[in-house]
């Protein structure tokens, strides 16, 4: 008489070849894409990224244009604010350098 445990492992096992099998055969009948068909979708993936970059490029000219544009209708409209805002920003990094003790000793890593 066979056992119960043993019995039912080689049942266990006769099942999972059959479902590889079955799992096999399903990917057998899967046709792979043809040299000419690869070629093409790389051809077309190439082009897709090629347009993309020069919408990219064209978006990032436009901004740029945008704000330099603005810049200088600001430093038109009125400079004396706009040499009162650099002069501030020139002041205050100063003045960051001058009085933050790590950026002061930044430099001296290596003495103590």
């Amino acid at each position: 008489m066979v056992k119960g445990p043993e019995h039912e492992d080689e049942k266990w096992i006769e099942g999972l070849n059959q479902e590889m099998k079955r799992v096999d055969q399903l990917f057998e009948d899967a046709p792979s894409p043809s040299l000419e068909g690869l070629h093409a979708l790389a051809v077309h993936t190439l082009e897709r990224k090629r347009k993309r970059m020069k919408y990219e490029l064209l978006l990032f000219l436009l901004v740029a244009l945008f704000i330099v544009g603005g810049g200088l209708m600001a430093a038109l409209a009125a400079p004396m604010i706009l040499l009162f805002i650099h002069g501030f920003g020139m002041v205050a990094g100063i003045s960051v350098l001058v009085f933050s003790k790590s950026l002061r000793s930044a430099g001296k890593k290596g003495i103590r």
